[in-house]
């Protein structure tokens, strides 16, 4: 089972949408063309998994329920963390809940999540420049 390592679980962990912690970009892709789009309440679910709310990225939940893949990435200058993943969109439940509170809690009723994407961590990169692979797990 992949395990974020505590770096990285603080770099992500944003269920405020925290301005002071670095952005979040979600990647995903269509028949043709990559998607990037930035997110910021993330929530880092038992090491493994990542809880996004989808506020505006219409596309990006497109490209996931069509069965895209998902990318995840965060840096500070050149350290930080890449997640490579199998995203699932929620439109009830739990999960969901969870990222309406998340969203009420920082912006009241002025922005209403779309979704929930729960994202099912396969892959672990490290950004950091160094020499040799920068696969974690």
């Amino acid at each position: 089972m992949v395990k974020l390592p505590e770096e990285a679980q603080e770099m992500l962990n944003n269920e405020s949408c925290n301005k002071e912690k670095p952005l979040i970009w979600i990647a995903t892709v269509d028949e043709e063309n990559p998607h990037l789009a930035p997110v910021c309440f993330v929530k880092v679910i038992d090491n493994d998994k990542l809880l996004v709310a989808i506020n505006f990225a219409s596309k990006t939940m497109k490209n996931i329920e069509k069965g895209s893949k998902v990318a995840i990435g965060s840096a500070v200058y050149y350290d930080g963390y890449m997640i490579k993943g199998t995203g699932q969109i929620i439109k009830e439940g739990e999960h969901f809940k969870e990222t309406k509170k998340m969203v009420k809690e920082r912006f009241g009723e002025k922005i209403k999540p779309q979704a929930a994407l729960l994202v099912e961590i396969e892959e672990i990169y490290s950004l950091k420049p160094k020499p040799g692979s920068k696969k974690i797990t």
